[in-house]
């Protein structure tokens, strides 16, 4: 528990909002992952204010980055244990520079995925 969730909140200060307000005020609250009087404490303290959306973004894109990392090692792995393909430079009705040109994509979106993360920290 942090410090401020020891200490005893007793005091309130009201706020008067419509009723579209209020709705945004919760479904903003409840994209943060937390309550509504939270949410506009932290704000009101100028907390950083963190999004659950955001976090299962950023969550995905690493996910989808190791996904192609994984299959871009195995796919590595498999050329280099098949090296008759190589030399036939034939590897069923492709080659094996488009195969090469698979694998500097598949590189290439992980390098973009990894940006997007960083942009999203």
């Amino acid at each position: 528990m942090s410090r401020s969730e020891k200490r005893k909140r007793d005091l309130q200060i009201k706020v008067r909002v419509d009723a579209s307000e209020k709705a945004l005020l919760q479904n903003r609250a409840k994209s943060c992952g937390v309550s509504a009087a939270s949410y506009l404490r932290d704000l009101a303290l100028a907390y950083p204010l963190t999004s659950v959306v955001d976090q299962h973004a950023l969550d995905e894109l690493i996910k989808a980055r190791a996904d192609l990392g994984r299959l871009g090692g195995l796919f590595k792995l498999w050329l280099t244990q098949n090296e008759e393909y190589k030399a036939q430079a034939k590897l069923g009705k492709h080659s094996y520079e488009d195969v090469q040109q698979i694998i500097e994509k598949i590189e290439a979106r992980q390098a973009r995925l990894l940006a997007i993360a960083e942009r999203l920290l």
